[in-house]
């Protein structure tokens, strides 16, 4: 009962958080031109984070589809069509993270975004290899990993808008608690995930005869 609640609910509120934090900033950049620490040429500094934004959006709604089981169950040749999809718009996002990261703001975020855009490769990268030696299990434990990554982008400003008073308290200096809590954002989840897993590994794993 819980898992059924708890899916839809996961779902609609991070896609309300990307339209309430997210979608409104991409309108202001078609408005009024990308923010200026992107720098004012096309090509060589605004391509990239175009390109970034857009394939980050198929990477959120590819992930949507590919982990509900409603769909996914019932239409396996979909599930594979799209999860190379969102393979190539992960790579894509992670190679245009590169460029970007050391453009951010946050300086102090940045140690935990060249951590987490790494994760995100290697996730993707043992996702598909476990897939192809038939590995279901592990290849469905990765590519959750995978989003979870993916998902810092959306999660990161949920966090920053609504929690870093907590942060603030631990530490009143400014860099660390952003540094903290930009972390927080992919290694808490990923804990809540890996826990259970592997929890169910060890209970599962076969005993040696005594």
């Amino acid at each position: 009962m819980f898992k059924k609640i708890s899916i839809p609910l996961f779902w609609l509120l991070f896609f309300g958080f990307f339209l309430i934090f997210t979608l409104p900033n991409l309108f202001s950049y078609a408005k009024n031109g990308l923010p200026g620490y992107m720098g004012d040429t096309l090509l060589q500094n605004q391509l990239r984070f175009i390109v970034h934004v857009y394939f980050g959006t198929i990477v959120y709604i590819t992930g949507f589809i590919q982990f509900t089981p409603y769909f996914r169950n019932r239409n396996l040749w979909l599930h594979r069509k799209l999860g190379k999809l969102y393979i190539f718009s992960s790579l894509v996002c992670i190679g245009t993270l590169a460029l970007i990261i050391p453009e951010g703001l946050c300086t102090a975020c940045r140690p935990s975004q060249y951590i987490v855009t790494c994760l995100w490769l290697l996730f993707i990268l043992l996702a598909y290899g476990f897939i192809r030696r038939r590995q279901v299990e592990w290849h469905r434990r990765f590519m959750i990993s995978s989003f979870i990554c993916a998902a810092y982008f959306v999660t990161v400003r949920v966090v920053d808008k609504f929690a870093m008073g907590l942060f603030r308290a631990v530490t009143k200096d400014e860099a660390v608690a952003m540094l903290i809590s930009d972390i927080s954002v992919w290694l808490v989840p990923l804990v809540i995930f890996w826990t259970p897993w592997l929890h169910a590994d060890f209970v599962n794993k076969p005993r040696m005869a005594p």
